[in-house]
């Protein structure tokens, strides 16, 4: 193997490009061997110790030091207090009948070409929080014969050396458990604080307060169970929002993190070092960041040190919290048996960092759990109404990204009705569209196409499909939105700042005027009432027909004209698969399952890497195609034909055991129900209610 790399400098410095994927490999392949010297260069985040009057304040305290710890991509917080009930003791008694499943993680660092991805798996097996314990502690004794806690950087020399060379296979990790291991009683100082993280993307200063609806690992706090080399592979924050992360108890965790300014330098490593070409199904570093949303890339942070990207180390004991800031990469690992809990806040600075966000989730049509523009308005008038405003840095990230958005938003409307396009103010429109192009969550206007009669928000309304002119519908209260932006604008810098953003979107129009008058005047006070209803059906038709899926919520109604379909609904449901859907138009009832999984078998290998939290918050209803489940087969045939085929299913399905019957020349398993009807003209329509994997019916 040695042999392959035919020299270090040029494997670190990138020369050789048509060879650079394989010697970085090697290399990294060698780490465990030819020893962790590296280990003793990545410099250390910093750590901050608050005192008890600054700890009263959660995020007032993270908003002071957020301009110098941000530059390291992660830092650490020492707590003045501690819990006095201990997590063990919250999970075993204050939660009754408290019990999760793990993910069985393969430690391998793999070549990431189509032969070799790291996937983790389900484990099947569900465990209390002290049957966890004490297989994590066997695991521990085994590998190290003895049950002491031993030095941080032994065991990190050690995770390196097993994960590129080692003999153990794999560990299983208990992450993204929904819960809080901080106690209900009276009595512990932490867990009475506004530290604790059940509250703190509540708390004044948290965008997310503004959710209508809570998401389970965003707004509400998640915990995180591992054992001895359990890892957290390489990623950035949903929304690159911050995150904060309390650790319980149990052994330590090693952090690496890479500061934001540097996550595209990251991307472009990692795109032409780790991963190969082949897997990639994207140009650019989108495709990546695409791969890498899969949070399965494990690799030594030292290959982003050759490459002069800048990454730095925390160790985290119990007690303390460690925090990543906005567009962040990191990654880490457990020292042993120990539990964490974790949460995600956004301060007001993070706004330019979640448009860039939806952004690169709409260049790669992935679903978005954020309604961005929602929160950005939300934030916007009420720091309008606030008189007490202080004027500071955070504040005027939200005045520069509002603007933006209103300038852009009134750009698009512009330009729209410069091609003729109807605008009208709409009184049903209060709450998120999605474009049914890139899954843009549009608050502010939307255009529907009137040939689909689909959603699209104003960018690709600006180049629809179907080559004509959407129908644009923007919020009644657009007028008081751009007047906030106009007062916003009268501030030093914010303009400024704002049009260094802008795309230049009518260059060749000499005579736009910001804030015109863009609404059609021969109806001003458009109603959606009909619109939204023909959109629906037309919606829910191609949904059917194309093998795509609308998601609603269960506590929203279907279709309603008033209806909230809120995104925060819908976090990461299985946006990496292509989703067959099964359903019941009869019944109403739509489940929803990937391609690559078995449906109804505990032990298949879905991917929980893809499809964290997926529709926990609520029941799925999905609109989908024949593909699975029920199929509908209508032939034309002679009616001597018909009544023999119909005389063949009943002797069939009648007298044979539900499960065990063939049709034609394909199997189906589980035949759960059969009908047949006869219908005018010789044609016989069959209806099979099927349970298993998909499988085509010939009917002769």
């Amino acid at each position: 193997m040695v042999s392959m790399v035919r020299s270090e400098d040029d494997v670190l410095h990138g020369k050789d490009n048509g060879n650079n994927f394989k010697e970085i490999k090697c290399k990294a392949n060698m780490v465990g061997s030819n020893g962790m010297s590296w280990i003793n260069e990545i410099p250390i985040c910093p750590t901050f110790y608050p005192t008890m009057e600054e700890f009263e304040d959660p995020l007032s305290y993270l908003e002071k030091i957020a301009p110098a710890a941000s530059k390291f991509g992660i830092c650490k917080i020492v707590s003045p207090i501690s819990t006095s009930v201990p997590a063990g003791v919250v999970l075993m008694k204050e939660k009754s009948g408290f019990k999760f499943t793990t993910r069985v993680q393969p430690l391998k660092v793999a070549k990431w070409d189509s032969d070799d991805l790291t996937k983790y798996y389900m484990s099947g097996r569900k465990y209390s929080f002290r049957e966890y314990e004490k297989i994590a502690n066997r695991l521990f004794a085994h590998k190290f014969s003895t049950s002491a806690n031993l030095p941080a950087k032994f065991v990190e020399q050690e995770f390196w050396h097993e994960i590129t060379s080692g003999k153990t296979e794999f560990v299983e990790y208990a992450c993204d458990v929904e819960g809080s291991a901080f106690s209900k009683s009276a009595n512990d100082p932490l867990g009475n604080s506004k530290w604790n993280l059940k509250d703190i993307s509540r708390l004044n200063k948290s965008v997310l307060r503004l959710l209508e609806t809570s998401i389970p690992g965003v707004s509400d706090p998640m915990l995180y169970i591992g054992m001895l080399f359990s890892m957290f592979a390489w990623h950035v924050e949903d929304h690159f929002l911050y995150s904060i992360n309390y650790h319980h108890c149990g052994a330590s965790k090693t952090w690496y993190g890479v500061p934001g300014h540097a996550a595209y330098d990251f991307e472009n490593v990692v795109q032409k070092y780790v991963y190969d070409g082949e897997i990639l199904m994207h140009e650019g570093v989108d495709a990546t960041f695409n791969l890498l949303i899969g949070k399965t890339t494990m690799f030594p942070p030292e290959i982003l040190s050759e490459h002069e990207v800048p990454v730095y180390k925390a160790v985290q004991e119990p007690g303390e919290f460690v925090i990543t800031f906005p567009q962040a990469y990191h990654a880490g690992f457990s020292h042993g048996f120990n539990c964490g809990e974790a949460v995600n806040f956004a301060l007001a600075d993070w706004f330019p960092f979640g448009a860039t966000a939806c952004k690169r989730y709409e260049n790669l049509n992935r679903q978005q759990i954020l309604p961005h523009e929602q929160l950005l308005c939300k934030e916007a008038m009420l720091l309008a109404n606030n008189r007490s405003s202080s004027g500071n840095r955070t504040e005027w990230c939200v005045k520069v990204a509002f603007v933006r958005l209103i300038r852009l938003q009134h750009h698009y409307c512009w330009f729209l009705k410069k091609q003729e396009a109807d605008i009208f103010y709409s009184s049903g429109h209060n709450s998120n569209v999605l474009c049914g192009v890139c899954n843009h969550w549009c608050y502010m206007a939307f255009g529907i196409c009137q040939s689909s009669m689909h959603f699209v928000c104003l960018n690709h309304a600006m180049k629809c499909e179907c080559g004509g002119m959407p129908t644009i519908y923007v919020r009644e209260d657009i007028s008081e939105m751009e007047a906030v932006a106009r007062t916003f604008e009268q501030e030093q810098g914010v303009l400024d700042e704002c049009l260094k953003k802008l795309p230049v979107l009518l260059e060749e129009y000499n005579d736009y005027i910001p804030y015109s008058d863009f609404i059609s005047k021969k109806n001003q006070n458009h109603i959606l009432t009909s619109t939204y209803e023909n959109q629906i059906h037309a919606s829910e038709k191609k949904a059917h027909n194309e093998k795509s899926y609308i998601l609603y919520s269960s506590n929203e109604e279907k279709a309603d004209d008033n209806s909230d379909c809120e995104p925060f609904m819908v976090k990461r449901q299985c946006r990496t698969f292509s989703e067959k859907i099964i359903a019941d138009e009869d019944m109403k009832s739509y489940i929803l399952f990937s391609s690559n999984e078995e449906k109804a078998d505990e032990n298949s290998d879905c991917e929980p890497f893809m499809v964290k939290r997926q529709c926990r918050t609520f029941s799925e209803k999905i609109i989908a195609d024949e593909d699975m489940g029920y199929r509908d087969s209508n032939r034309k045939l002679p009616e001597t034909e018909c009544q023999k085929l119909e005389n063949s299913m009943e002797s069939t399905f009648g007298s044979t055991p539900r499960g065990s019957s063939n049709i034609g020349q394909n199997a189906v398993s589980k035949v759960t129900d059969v009908q047949s009807n006869q219908i005018k003209g010789g044609s016989l329509k069959v209806r099979l209610k099927i349970k298993g994997p998909s499988l085509p019916v010939e009917l002769t």
